[in-house]
């Protein structure tokens, strides 16, 4: 199996990684509380929700309903008989929530957001990993603040790959460093000699580089904004003359360049597309009348 990541796969996420924006989220949701449902209704009153799919798609994100349980543990409670990375269908139902009235409708939208959020990034990914089994589909950094272990998360569930996570995880060369350093082999042997552990990516953005870019000696190089013809040209050189350096394709990558990209074999390619262009997905909070 293909390894998918390049250091430290965000595999998991923990208790701690939702509750800071469940937090906010009421924060900013409800800073005086909800005065349309404390108007209407009793404090005390407790009712029944269904979580429902409206298309089939990739779950992620179920840790959200752990956090509000936290939050309110004797007004809110769930079951599921699903886990994240699990596959559903339309109309199916995901999960049950028991609970005060209140607070369901309080953290309705916060929870929504988040799950439509994360299940959209894991469906997205997951639809063209399947299509394109011979690329290696990785993430990027293009992620909102708060959210990049999260989104990262979404991209493992969906079968993606994780790029680096921040600037500590890997080091990556990219053109304003190496013309700042001087040259590019002087660039990697600093970074290897400073942190010899790490994994070094070197960016070039023409083929005029790529023999720099070969005896610079890095662990992944990157084709950044190449042409189709220029991508070929680049991987044939390099399984020739670096066949132990990874190759990697990023710049405005859509699911509708990677067909021709695909059939060049096992090349990484950066989209940043997974996490900043997925729409959300389809799900709704239904709530028992009694």
């Amino acid at each position: 199996m293909k390894e998918r990541f390049y250091t430290t796969p965000i595999d998991h996420l923990d208790l701690q990684d939702y509750l800071p924006l469940l937090e906010i989220g009421l924060q900013e949701d409800a800073p005086e509380g909800d005065i349309t449902s404390e108007s209407i209704f009793e404090k005390d009153k407790r009712t029944n929700a269904i979580l429902v799919s409206k298309e089939n798609g990739i779950l992620c994100g179920l840790g959200i309903f752990e956090a509000v349980k936290h939050k309110f543990p004797n007004d809110f409670d769930y079951q599921t008989h699903f886990k994240d990375g699990d596959s559903f269908q339309a109309k199916q139902e995901l999960l049950n929530i028991t609970g005060n009235l209140l607070k369901i409708l309080l953290v309705e939208r916060i929870v929504l957001n988040l799950l439509q959020y994360l299940s959209g990034i894991s469906t997205t990914t997951n639809q063209i990993v399947k299509q394109y089994p011979n690329l290696f589909i990785l993430d990027t950094r293009k992620t909102l603040p708060a959210y990049r272990k999260l989104v990262k998360y979404a991209v493992y569930m969906g079968g993606g790959a994780n790029h680096r996570i921040n600037l500590s995880d890997m080091a990556m060369l990219k053109d304003n460093h190496i013309a700042l350093c001087g040259n590019m082999k002087e660039a990697v042997e600093k970074i290897r000699t400073k942190h010899p552990t790490k994994k070094i990516e070197l960016e070039i953005d023409s083929l005029t580089q790529i023999e720099e870019a070969i005896q610079a000696n890095p662990d992944i190089i990157l084709l950044d904004n190449f042409t189709l013809e220029e991508v070929k040209q680049a991987v044939k050189i390099l399984r020739e003359k670096a066949p132990k350096v990874r190759i990697e394709c990023s710049g405005g990558i859509t699911p509708e360049k990677l067909k021709a990209l695909s059939e060049l074999g096992d090349i990484g390619v950066s989209m940043g597309y997974l996490t900043h262009t997925t729409r959300f997905l389809d799900l709704s909070l239904e709530i028992e009348v009694t």
